[in-house]
């Protein structure tokens, strides 16, 4: 789908068009999936933190100042409901283990090597683990990743740089 295609459906969802607004949804779904699965690292959590991304993005477009931006400004509260959903994983296992009613199990990645994935990154700082989750899935510059995380640029490239150098340790 072109740039110009998709400003067109932005500025006709922000007018209250919902068809326009589903076809947005239907462009961006499998990437805002793919992103949302692995950084929560569990299929619920990321189909709860995908379902509540577009429910706000619906909710606020009309916020939406540059339709140009519509797909960072969407991986932006994607990426907020991601964090939102460990934090509160993070309470409930630490509820789950103060009550001793037992351990959450972890569901398994769907595909082959996920799992491997998962691992390293869970080796990763939160903010390494953030900044090539942003990159490498949402495709975002590091300008782009700076504003969303109130970084320098700069920081966020050589973060990324020393963060794909850990990985590649961790793998040989």
């Amino acid at each position: 789908m072109s740039s110009g295609l998709i400003e067109n459906l932005v500025v006709q969802a922000k007018s209250g068009d919902a068809e326009a607004f589903g076809e947005l949804y239907s462009h961006y779904a499998k990437d805002m999936y793919r992103f949302a699965l692995y950084y929560t690292g569990q299929t619920y959590l990321a189909e709860d933190a995908v379902s509540e991304a577009v429910l706000n993005a619906f909710q606020n477009l009309g916020s939406l100042k540059n339709e140009s931006a519509f797909k960072s400004w969407l991986f932006s509260i994607l990426f907020n409901c991601c964090k939102k959903q460990q934090r509160e994983k993070a309470l409930a296992l630490r509820r789950v283990e103060l009550s001793s009613a037992g351990q959450l199990s972890q569901e398994p990645f769907e595909k082959d090597g996920a799992a491997d994935v998962k691992r390293l990154l869970s080796r990763l700082d939160e903010d390494e683990k953030e900044i090539l989750l942003l990159s490498f899935l949402g495709g975002y510059t590091g300008d782009e990743i700076g504003k969303m995380l109130s970084m320098k640029p700069a920081s966020v490239r050589s973060k990324k740089a020393r963060s794909v150098k850990k990985l590649r340790k961790m793998i040989s």
